[in-house]
């Protein structure tokens, strides 16, 4: 195969599978490499890996477990700085992409500055809401409600809003500042990945340079179809932490009298394990345990309280013929047509959930089954698709960039 006259730099706090961010990361990087690429993946946070790909790290711990030393670390890093600007000393900005996922809990946003600084082009694939909320979220912590104040406006900047308490919230703050100066003077090419938090960004009336929609792949494939109502369990699977909505799935499935099943571990998980003794946890498991704990799983519920961006949880669950139910006011609404491959029920409300769970008899899952596996192979989120959008976005980037000096 031939060798793509392209680099591509990797950005993502983790090396590791850390969360949705740093999975999309490596698997593009290794999409990337496999195709030919030149793939550097640049991280701060580090643990041993046998990636085939070259990897750059300033080995640092994540900011918020390294105390005041990591908080101002994470507002700008030096040593990230450092080794960036050495890294890109190296290399052609006109034949390089800098594309970046997570950089808010390590690595810090001075990337962007050293990338405008030696004229790189960049790519940000939005996996949440930190480019314009200081908690990254849209979310208030402590009300366990969405919100719907301007960020960093005075209502904004004096709510105590953040999981922690009040001092996070102006390091966050004086963290967004900072963010959104090198944000703004860089070269930024932005990808979302659903109509839902395009539209939520949107309504904020932030406007970017360049903005391009580009689904996450998923790494699922193609079994034969088994209907879900035969299975026993209605199912959480994801972090189990309170803006995920955990308690209000158990209080939901406990309600409705239903076998309740919640995969994922989480800072809620011990509490929720004394308070329901009747639904099943099983803790943190690997993908291969997910997709074996799937085959007993009727639906997915997907109660999630904050906005989300995409929900690859329930894209999975699709793909082996388990349909889901979501909340109305949550990205994973955008691939959930209501009574054909799941049902969409009012966003925190309990009894509008206990009556979707009520209303699944097992024939009216076997057709939700049906159908949820049929509309998800028929779009399927593949990594080959992935890989042409994303390539032919990055060559377009560079073309551009050429053609405007």
């Amino acid at each position: 195969m031939k060798k793509e006259d392209i680099t591509v730099v990797i950005v993502n706090d983790f090396d590791y599978v850390q969360g949705g961010a740093s999975k999309v990361a490596l698997d593009t990087a290794e999409i990337l490499y496999e195709n030919n690429y030149n793939v550097i993946f640049f991280s701060s946070t580090h643990k041993e890996n046998n990636y085939s790909f070259k990897q750059i790290t300033t080995n640092q711990k994540e900011c918020l477990k390294d105390g005041i030393k990591g908080s101002i670390r994470c507002i700008s890093n030096r040593k990230v700085k450092k080794e960036f600007s050495e890294l890109l000393k190296t290399l052609d900005n006109k034949k390089t992409i800098i594309h970046v996922h997570g950089y808010t809990k390590s690595l810090s946003s001075v990337i962007f500055k050293v990338s405008k600084k030696m004229g790189f082009q960049v790519v940000l694939t939005i996996h949440d809401y930190f480019t314009i909320c200081p908690n990254g979220g849209l979310f208030n912590y402590k009300k366990c409600t969405i919100c719907k104040k301007k960020p960093l406006s005075p209502s904004c900047i004096f709510t105590n809003c953040d999981s922690r308490n009040y001092f996070f919230k102006i390091y966050r703050i004086i963290r967004q500042f900072v963010q959104n100066k090198n944000l703004k003077n860089a070269n930024i090419h932005y990808i979302y990945i659903s109509d839902f938090s395009k539209k939520i960004i949107d309504n904020i009336k932030i406007k970017y340079k360049d903005y391009k929609r580009i689904d996450n792949p998923l790494d699922v494939n193609k079994e034969k179809f088994n209907n879900s109502s035969k299975n026993n369990y209605f199912a959480y699977l994801g972090r189990v932490s309170k803006e995920k909505g955990v308690d209000l799935f158990c209080e939901a499935i406990k309600e409705a009298n239903l076998n309740g099943l919640v995969i994922g571990d989480g800072s809620e998980l011990e509490r929720l394990k004394i308070k329901y003794p009747n639904i099943v946890f099983t803790g943190w498991k690997n993908k291969s345990e997910i997709n074996m704990l799937l085959k007993d799983v009727k639906v997915l519920v997907f109660p999630s309280l904050w906005y989300e961006t995409m929900g690859l949880s329930a894209l999975e669950a699709l793909s082996v013929g388990i349909p889901v139910i979501v909340g109305d006011k949550c990205a994973t609404s955008d691939y959930i047509i209501n009574n054909k491959n799941g049902l969409i029920f009012k966003s925190g409300n309990k009894e509008d959930l206990v009556k979707k769970l009520k209303e699944c008899d097992d024939e009216k899952i076997s057709k939700l089954s049906e159908n949820a596996y049929k509309y998800y192979w028929k779009n399927p989120f593949d990594k080959k698709k992935y890989y042409e959008e994303l390539t032919k976005y990055y060559k377009q980037i560079l073309k551009d960039s050429e053609l405007n000096g």
